[in-house]
């Protein structure tokens, strides 16, 4: 059985900005003059759910007491300080609400139309019987938000086998390849919804990629094309490379991304990027050869090491 989620609205661009740009969720579809009615489908793809705002020349007149609400669930802390410092940056106050649990449990705000939302975190148990999940559970982290953090921690470094995952717990560092694949691998085997693995070509630079230094510019490079490994937790990226608890490379300096599964971060992450810089040199006309751009680019990966 699948669920829907219909409700009427007076400002459709204002209800459809404040559900994906706080509430995180995606645009599934849309249409227009459908007897009357223009509509907006909002949730995330391969869900059973959906929700679904319209509007008319007809103004609703909803009914609604404090207890009515919808309640979304993430799956880690890194996700909720996300929607935290999204409310913040919104200058969206949170509410008291009148259920005690919800007090205790959860965040409350009210969307455009003055309806209750509530964030609250639900934890989910690694309970595979796999020898990789296994290992993380040896480690004594029992859910996937405490397997996030552990990662999150971890130094960067490259591991002594790109394609043995296990390594990232057993040597406790990891690239920005191993760390997701890692993830995403444990996100498969407990059936964690709505976690992808990304593979994200972006401009490094010294502005967004500061510990590389002037490395570029000391090869006449604005910047070079990077392939780089992270999360989409329900459409939201999450970078745990560096430590960082969020993806902070601007939107702007993203080239291009693709889903990929995490036995791609190996060989195939290698061919996709240079033929990537190949073509991206070709369109530029750059002046160095490919081998020369390519040194370049290990010169910033082992700053990133340092």
């Amino acid at each position: 059985m699948n669920f829907r989620y219909a409700r009427h609205t007076t400002d459709l661009q204002n209800i459809t900005n404040f559900y994906t740009d706080v509430a995180g969720l995606s645009i599934l579809g849309s249409f227009e003059n459908h007897d009357g009615y223009d509509g907006i489908f909002l949730g995330f793809p391969e869900r059973d759910w959906h929700l679904e705002f319209t509007l008319s020349e007809n103004k609703p007149h909803h009914t609604f007491d404090e207890d009515d609400a919808l309640v979304f669930y993430v799956y880690s802390d890194i996700e909720w300080v996300a929607i935290q410092k999204k409310l913040h940056k919104s200058g969206i106050a949170t509410e008291q609400p009148k259920n005690p649990y919800w007090a205790q449990n959860g965040m409350m705000i009210s969307d455009p139309d003055g309806h209750k939302i509530i964030f609250s975190v639900q934890h989910k148990k690694l309970t595979s019987a796999d020898d990789l999940t296994k290992l993380v559970r040896s480690k004594n982290i029992e859910t996937w938000s405490d397997l996030l953090e552990f990662v999150r921690h971890l130094p960067y470094g490259r591991n002594e086998n790109r394609e043995d995952f296990s390594l990232v717990i057993s040597e406790k560092k990891g690239s920005c390849s191993s760390k997701h694949a890692l993830l995403k691998k444990i996100a498969e085997k407990n059936q964690i919804p709505g976690v992808h693995l990304i593979l994200g070509m972006y401009k490094m630079n010294q502005h967004n990629t500061p510990k590389i230094g002037t490395t570029l510019t000391e090869h006449g490079l604005d910047y070079l094309p990077e392939a780089h490994c992270y999360l989409k937790l329900n459409d939201t990226r999450f970078d745990l490379t560096l430590g960082n608890d969020h993806f902070e490379i601007p939107k702007k300096d993203i080239l291009k991304e693709i889903v990929i599964a995490p036995e791609d971060v190996t060989s195939f992450k290698v061919a996709y990027h240079q033929t990537f810089l190949k073509i991206w040199m070709a369109e530029n006309n750059i002046s160095q050869d490919f081998t020369t751009l390519w040194s370049v680019r290990e010169m910033c990966i082992q700053k990133l090491s340092e």
